[in-house]
């Protein structure tokens, strides 16, 4: 994959409904400072994981990412029980997003059921993921590049009539101060945001899952990484200060879309439809990415024997076939699960991953100070790492500090609650399972293996 194709698939992964739906809700919660102090919060985590990630993957270029990295700096257990968490979040956030795409659907062809346009979408996502990883980068690519065009379209839109470009008069900056000011609801309810908004970028780290199939990993990494910082940053803070620029955020739609509100108020009257459309692609999209993430992920378990071994076979264009397959049945599994048992299976499946970024991101921490560790004991000078983590081990540690805090918020948060009381006791029956077996696997086999 070229740097280009690589970068599409972190930025376009992370971005999908969320923004151009769900910010509705998060901008009425916390009102215009409070979003961005939030986002703002979100952000920063974001940085400082792909600060960390960044020199584990120029280092160690692997496809598994942090259930690699996780394998050999802290052993089989944590790697087989990361890797299985990241997979069980890549996978089950595939089904949401097609769930989703459904709905929209459904409401531009309300005869048609929404289960057929999922198994169309299904379908043509499988089609995708099938093909080699050169012209899958190019059609995710172009695929995800029409949420790219919607965001600079209103970006310059909403701009425009700020400044009153096109229209009677501006529109200016009144409503970050009106109707209660920058923090309307109290610090109470940034808080909370914050511990939502902690989650907003997750997927940021999916494009280090193209590690092994990068022309240079060397020189595109360090790239991507700082292309996918630069645009997810870019594409959340311009849209925010937009939005909350023309919409006060006490009149913010919670049922569609924010962004359709302010094509409306420019005067687009197909403003709906258009951006129901980019909204269906943005999701498309962000499930291609996640699925495409799940499979190599799924793969490098298999090539670590943490999962079954056929799912390591690829075929002629070098598709993990058998790993792709395995993950659209499970994501077809998470979709019925959702309509038949939504109260049940799905909300465990959903409720399991809720803790899985913040998982990963500790992670990632830990692994680069015992990556620094091995050098040191290995004699290694830090000045050969071409791409070394600033201010170390002031990164790792915040990133560890800060993820600590973020858990014990969760606590105090009715809705995330749930996440942390099904998570945490399922991931450590998880370790403690792996744990036991790999250890009667060193005693059968003499430590050997």
């Amino acid at each position: 994959m070229k740097v280009h194709q690589i970068v599409m698939l972190g930025v376009g992964g992370t971005i999908g409904t969320g923004l151009f739906v769900g910010s509705g809700y998060t901008i009425s919660q916390a009102g215009p400072g409070g979003t961005l102090v939030a986002y703002g919060f979100g952000a920063f985590i974001m940085y400082l994981m792909m600060m960390c990630l960044g020199e584990l993957l120029v280092a160690k270029p692997i496809a598994g990412g942090v259930q690699a990295y996780a394998t050999e700096f802290i052993g089989d257990s944590m790697g087989f029980t990361v890797g299985w968490v990241k997979w069980l979040s890549y996978s089950i956030t595939v089904p949401t997003q097609l769930v989703a795409s459904s709905i929209i659907m459904k409401n531009i062809f309300p005869t048609v059921p929404g289960l057929f346009w999922i198994i169309v979408f299904m379908g043509i996502l499988f089609f995708m993921n099938a093909r080699p990883a050169e012209k899958y980068g190019n059609m995710n690519f172009w695929f995800s590049s029409i949420k790219f065009v919607l965001i600079i379209v209103f970006i310059i839109v909403g701009t425009g009539m700020i400044l009153g470009i096109g229209q009677p008069k501006p529109i200016g900056f009144s409503n970050f101060t009106q109707h209660g000011g920058l923090f309307p609801n109290g610090m109470k309810a940034v808080l909370m945001t914050m511990m939502v908004s902690a989650f907003a970028y997750g997927g940021a780290d999916m494009f280090a899952t193209t590690a092994s199939e990068s022309e240079n990993p060397e020189k595109d990494m360090p790239k991507a990484i700082n292309s996918v910082i630069f645009g997810l940053l870019a594409a959340y803070f311009a849209s925010f200060v937009v939005l909350l620029a023309i919409l006060p955020w006490n009149q913010t739609n919670l049922n569609g879309s924010p962004f359709a509100d302010v094509f409306k108020q420019a005067g687009f009257k197909s403003a709906e439809l258009v951006v129901n459309i980019v909204v269906l692609t943005s999701a498309l999209s962000s499930a291609n990415a996640f699925i495409y993430s799940s499979v190599r992920s799924l793969w490098s378990m298999g090539l670590y024997n943490q999962a079954p071994k056929f799912v390591t076979k690829v075929n002629k264009n070098q598709v993990p076939l058998n790993a792709l397959i395995v993950t659209m049945i499970f994501a077809l599994f998470a979709v019925f699960s959702s309509i038949l048992s939504p109260d049940v299976v799905y909300l465990f499946l959903t409720s399991l991953i809720g803790i899985s970024n913040m998982f990963i991101y500790v992670l990632y921490g830990v692994c680069v100070l015992l990556f620094r560790k091995t050098l040191k004991e290995q004699d290694i000078s830090v000045k050969t790492l071409k791409y070394k983590v600033p201010s170390y081990p002031l990164i790792p540690l915040l990133l560890i500090g800060i993820c600590i805090l973020v858990f014990i918020g969760m606590f105090f948060d009715p809705t995330q609650k749930s996440a942390l009381i099904t998570g945490i006791p399922v991931y450590v029956l998880i370790y403690l399972g792996s744990s036991v077996y790999y250890k009667n696997k060193k005693v059968k086999t003499g430590g050997n293996e």
